[in-house]
Order: structure tokens, then C-alpha cells, then sequence
């Protein structure tokens, strides 16, 4: 299903020092370029991306935008043949949806969809490479199912319909009943994405591993019933060690998905910062499908209320991508494609 990398970095020091000069003219001309930095052009940080890309040796995309976030992110270095492997991954079959017949004009996979999918491989291609694994298709592909709550519906969403409409209501009753009575709490959370997780021998061992960027970045996978709709949830936490026996969430992503009306609601929570701000600083709601700027100030201030954090440090926005925790830099790398193209 994988296999651990093992390998070694190197990096040459160097140093130069800068001639001396003692003139006052010299030093005056030092000052005053201190005081007056040059100035940025408009366009320089849609160069800054798109030099990015280039330097990664990848095509000025949307996917190649992702795959340098998702690099950036988990602190990989851009090198040119990680990135060419990480695409394709991306670019794999299971990028598309599968259909029944010859594909046609007609039939042809959804092209949203194929973007989706080639994201959300795009991710966890580079979250194994931070853990030093390498991945076959079989597991990256159980790993994209943990990561993305969405991932099992796009790949064959008749099949999970059709699941759905034959559930036995006792059963369904039994699911809405545990639902109500003990997931919607902290303990109730945690107890549903550890079982999920430890079934899935796969993902317990990727939890396990650190990252290269001193992280341990973990996912946690569960779904419930509520009102006879199914949700998928995709629990995201990274870890950073505070000393050899401590580490502490410094942040946490719960993406959620309904399956039959296609909501989705991203809570991205930061926890304390280096100042000791007590934990969840700050939440940023991410929601598909949009809602009014009235609708979302409304929802800000309702869980201000319900969850005890100033309203200033609650931010609801409409959903525009996949990922945008861990894609924290892609807005800028866009800006550098759709100025490119």
C-alpha cells in the first residue's frame, strides 16, 4: 500500500562579505536608499507566483497553482521532479469519474468535478511526500477518501443514492438517535473520528508520522445521520511539538459535506498563539453553497454567541475552493495564471 522513504538533504553555505567603504558620500548614498525603498509594480506578486510555478517546472495552471500550495504548506522543497510526480498523481484515472459506457460528448466527465478530484490528489500526494511515503494508487486513494468528504460521492454518486434510498429505517432511526444523543459534543466528536480512524490501518500509520516541517499533520474521517441525510466529515488537525514528550493543535479544519443537496461547511478553527490567546483565536466559516453578506453576519454572530469568541475574530465567507487551509497561498498563484493567460 506504501513504502517509506528514506533520504538526505544538503545544503551549501555560503557567505559573502561586503566591501567596505568609508567615504561620506557612499554612506550618505546607503542611507538614503534606506529611507526610500523602491517601489513594488501592481503585478509583482502575480510574477512572484508565477515564477513559483516555472521554478517548479510545471504548466501555468489552476492544478499546478494547488500543487505548489499544497508544497508550500507542508514546507517540500519546489524541485522540479517532486512536482512533475505530484501532478501526475494528480493527473491519475481515478481523477475522473468512472462511467458505464464509452465516453461521448455527452457522458463526458464533469469537468468541475475532474478539477476536484485532481485537487484533492494533488493534496494528498503531497502530505505523504512530507511524510517520506510514497503511495500506491490504491492507497492514495484511501487517503483522498479520508481527506475529502466529498471524494466518494463525486466518484459514483447513483451507487450512493441508490445506497441511501434501500437503508433499513430501523437503522437509520438507530444512526439519528446515536447522532442526537452523543455526537454533537466534544467527547461524542473525538470518540466517532478515532473509531473511524483506527479501522483504516492505512491512515492510523500516516497519522503517526511527523512531517518535514516539524508538523504532524493527522485526518480523521466519520460520517453521521441527522433529519435523514447523510453527512461525511473530514477532521484535519496539525500538531506541533512544544518540547521532545508535548505537542499541541495549532490549528484544526472540520470539513463537512451533505450528500444529497451538496452543502458543504468548512470550519477552520487557530488555535493559541506564542501570546497564550486561549484556544480557537479565531474561526473562519467556509460555506457551499453561497449565502447574502446579511445571511453570513447573521451566522457570525450566532456563533460568536454559541462558541464564546468576540465577533471581530469570526469571519464567514462563501466557498470558492476545495481546500483553502491548506491552500493558503493559491489566491496569489491564481492571480499569477489569470495575468499569465
Amino acid at each position: 500500500m506504501f513504502s517509506h522513504k528514506i533520504s538526505g538533504t544538503t545544503a551549501d553555505k555560503t557567505a559573502a562579505e561586503p566591501s567596505r567603504q568609508n567615504t561620506a558620500s557612499t554612506k550618505a548614498a546607503l542611507s538614503s536608499a534606506a529611507a526610500k525603498p523602491p517601489a513594488v509594480p501592481p503585478s509583482a506578486a502575480a510574477r512572484s507566483g508565477s515564477a513559483l510555478i516555472a521554478a517548479a517546472g510545471l504548466p501555468l495552471d489552476k492544478l499546478s497553482a494547488s500543487i505548489v500550495s499544497f508544497a508550500r504548506f507542508f514546507s517540500l522543497p519546489l524541485k522540479p521532479e517532486l512536482m512533475a510526480a505530484m501532478r501526475r498523481q494528480a493527473l491519475a484515472p481515478q481523477a475522473a469519474p468512472p462511467t458505464a459506457s464509452p465516453v461521448t460528448e455527452k457522458n463526458a466527465p464533469d469537468l468541475e468535478i475532474v478539477a476536484k478530484n485532481r485537487e484533492a490528489l494533488s493534496l494528498a500526494a503531497a502530505a505523504a511526500e512530507s511524510k517520506g511515503v510514497e503511495l500506491t494508487a490504491k492507497g492514495l486513494e484511501q487517503f483522498v477518501e479520508a481527506i475529502d468528504p466529498d471524494w466518494q460521492k463525486r466518484q459514483d454518486p447513483d451507487e450512493r443514492n441508490r445506497k441511501r434510498q434501500h437503508k433499513n429505517s430501523d437503522e437509520q432511526e438507530k444512526e439519528n438517535a446515536s447522532a442526537k444523543t452523543g455526537l454533537f459534543s466534544a467527547a461524542g466528536i473525538k470518540e466517532m473520528a478515532l473509531r473511524t480512524a483506527e479501522k483504516n490501518p492505512l491512515l492510523a500509520i500516516l497519522n503517526k508520522l511527523p512531517g518535514k516541517n516539524a508538523q504532524r499533520w493527522m485526518v480523521f474521517p466519520f460520517s453521521f445521520s441527522e433529519g435523514g441525510r447523510e453527512y461525511k466529515v473530514s477532521l484535519r488537525i496539525p500538531l506541533e511539538t512544544d518540547s521532545q514528550i508535548s505537542q499541541r493543535a495549532v490549528g484544526m479544519a472540520m470539513d463537512i459535506a451533505e450528500s444529497e443537496t451538496g452543502q458543504s461547511w468548512l470550519f477552520v478553527a487557530n488555535g493559541p498563539n506564542q501570546r497564550g490567546i486561549p484556544a480557537a483565536s479565531s474561526l473562519t466559516v467556509y460555506l457551499q453553497p453561497e449565502l447574502s453578506p446579511k445571511a453570513r453576519a447573521s451566522l457570525a454572530r450566532e456563533l460568536s454567541l454559541l462558541m464564546e469568541i468576540p465577533p471581530e475574530r469570526i469571519s464567514v465567507k462563501n466557498r470558492t475552493e476545495s481546500f483553502p487551509c491548506e491552500s493558503g497561498g493559491t489566491d496569489d498563484l491564481l492571480c499569477a495564471i489569470n495575468e499569465a493567460v
